[in-house]
């Protein structure tokens, strides 16, 4: 157990560091400080009610000989009252810095937990194309925002609270232990022994209940996701009633574990309180059997009343804590495991500044291009080869497994083939050289992403509104002919609202405004992949014409499954078996 509870910490440890060495070193010393003031707050009402039992006590020990000989004028009365407001102040310091205490650590729990988001964030951006393409999106949305809230708020903030108890029991204990030694240490073995031995008999249970929910949260995640992501679906076909019952599975399991968590954690509480105070009496019992008077022990009996006040919260919020950590300590191990490297270090492409530049008045040359998925028995594109003189259009036709997207994913930078290489003017196309290299590329997918956003932003795409250039809109909004739509047919004009994935516009529209998209960083290359593939016949002609009026300005890569959608293209290549020039001019 220990040899787990030590790599947790050095897990925790290697997921906070980052943040921050002394930020952290500041934390942990407010803790420090929070469990002296503890103790100061405790020990203040010894002298209090030491002078109300027995008003001689204070000119028997030095210390108070020391204040009476400093205030001579001082009478028992005055020493009692001011005694009495000093407790008092001290105590409620005590509370102050405890509160002060849980602010400060609250605030540092939620600011590392938004500096692991950015960093995962910023690491998922950097990881290659084909890592997306084996992991389910909803997953990584419970790991990015799920995961994280559960390692801060049920790892974190608990551990940080174990230690700040830990600090304040540890000196009580010494206090106690100055006043009554026997008392301390048998209430550090007793209580410690109890709630040690219901943690150990409990802590594979916790744990098995912790996985059973990090399976919930990810399955309602992922249901939810899948959910809205294909309503329409979804309502055509009849099969919402399965969605919501997968759904009801998963956020029933959520239901029936989230209780018991904290059940477990709270449990001996109810237990261990009426045996303290049973003690407490017990104690009072002994010395009054033994004919001690009561003025004699209440000095001391305070002190440990008021000490088992603060200890028992101690002892079950460590131990609550202790359990919820155990619940859903695997939010550590997915996140270390996903993340190996502490964030926010990804290795993410150059920057556009850092990149090297990279210019584009030749041809575009695929020489002997290989490239097999993992897992694949043959690879997709075998020793192809290609070249795209600038300003040409050339069309990629073929049936569906062909190659043809992943041909344009090459291009784009997102695969890299195993073995050939891609050249642009002679020069390899190498990870430094992507992102001038994507500068100069416009490309239009099948299936158009809108932003729930207005037409320009979408236009503009990750430009902010008050940056996107209306000169270029325009432009590229007529390349694409759809500015005369958007102007006399839309009463907000560029800024109306598309609505989510942009369901209030016709397929020929977001078609169109993905071209526009495409244009508006004014591109040398034209990538189409299978652009207008879903588009009635009559709506492909029009974007297509849309497209043709750009054959000489660009360069223009077009994929598709009919060779008819290519029929203006200077060359079409058909993929399959191997690869046939259908078309030359």
């Amino acid at each position: 157990m220990l040899r787990s509870f030590h790599q947790l910490v050095r897990d925790c440890l290697a997921l906070a560091l980052p943040y921050g060495r002394w930020r952290l070193i500041g934390t942990l010393a407010i803790i420090l400080a929070n469990g002296l003031m503890q103790v100061v707050g405790v020990a203040s009402v010894f002298p209090f009610f030491a002078l109300a039992a027995d008003p001689e006590r204070i000119r028997r020990s030095h210390f108070g000989s020391a204040i009476l000989a400093f205030l001579p004028e001082m009478d028992h009365r005055t020493l009692l009252i001011a005694s009495g407001l000093v407790s008092v102040a001290l105590l409620f310091a005590a509370n102050a810095s405890s509160l002060a205490g849980e602010i400060i650590r609250t605030r540092y729990g939620h600011g590392l937990g938004h500096f692991l988001r950015i960093g995962m964030m910023e690491s998922l951006a950097g990881r290659p194309y084909g890592y997306f393409l084996e992991r389910n999106s909803g997953a990584l949305m419970q790991k990015l925002l799920g995961d994280v809230s559960q390692f801060i708020n049920g790892v974190l903030l608990p551990l940080l609270e174990c230690l700040t108890r830990l600090v304040t029991l540890a000196l009580l204990l010494l206090t106690i232990f100055f006043v009554q030694p026997l008392i301390a240490l048998g209430a550090a073995v007793g209580l410690g022994g109890f709630y040690a031995t219901v943690f150990l008999q409990l802590r594979h249970r916790a744990r098995r209940l912790g996985e059973g929910l990090q399976s919930a949260n990810a399955g309602t995640y992922i249901t939810a996701q899948q959910f809205f992501g294909g309503i329409k679906p979804i309502l055509v076909h009849g099969k919402t009633p399965r969605f919501i019952g997968a759904f009801k599975h998963h956020s029933a399991a959520q239901a029936r574990i989230h209780p018991l968590i904290p059940l477990f954690g709270n449990s001996p509480r109810y237990l261990i309180e009426p045996l303290a105070l049973g003690g407490l009496i017990a104690i009072i019992l002994f010395y009054l059997l033994q004919g001690r008077p009561l003025d004699d022990i209440l000095p001391n009996l305070t002190v440990i009343a008021l000490a088992a006040y603060r200890m028992l919260p101690s002892f079950q919020m460590i131990y609550g804590q202790i359990t919820q950590i155990q619940a859903v300590r695997y939010v550590v191990r997915e996140l270390r495991a996903e993340f190996p490297p502490a964030p926010p270090t990804p290795a993410a492409p150059p920057s556009p500044t850092a990149a090297t530049p990279l210019l584009f008045h030749q041809a575009i040359e695929l020489r002997e291009a290989t490239f097999h998925y993992p897992g694949s028995a043959s690879p997709v594109l075998d020793r192809f080869s290609l070249t795209i003189p600038k300003n040409a259009a050339i069309g990629i036709a073929g049936p569906s497994g062909s190659g043809k997207s992943t041909l344009v994913d090459l291009l784009l930078g997102l695969h890299a083939p195993q073995s050939g290489e891609i050249l642009i003017d002679g020069l390899p196309l190498t990870p430094d050289r992507l992102p001038a290299w994507r500068r100069l590329i416009g490309y239009v997918p099948q299936d158009i992403f809108l932003l729930d956003a207005s037409i320009a932003e979408n236009i503009a795409f990750g430009i902010p509104p008050a940056e996107i250039d209306p000169a270029a809109l325009r432009e590229a909004a007529e390349a694409a002919q759809i500015a005369s739509f958007v102007e006399n047919e839309l009463p907000g004009k560029w800024d109306t609202l598309v609505g989510e994935r942009g369901v209030r516009l016709s397929g020929g529209q977001r078609q169109r405004i993905g071209l526009a998209r495409a244009l508006y960083h004014r591109p040398e290359v034209l990538i189409l992949d299978e652009a207008t593939s879903a588009l009635d016949t009559a709506t492909e002609a029009e974007v297509m014409k849309a497209i043709h009026r750009l054959h000489g300005r660009l360069t223009i890569l077009a994929i598709a499954h009919r060779l008819s959608t290519l029929e203006e293209c200077d060359q079409i290549i058909r993929l399959g078996n191997a690869a046939d020039v259908v078309k030359s001019r």
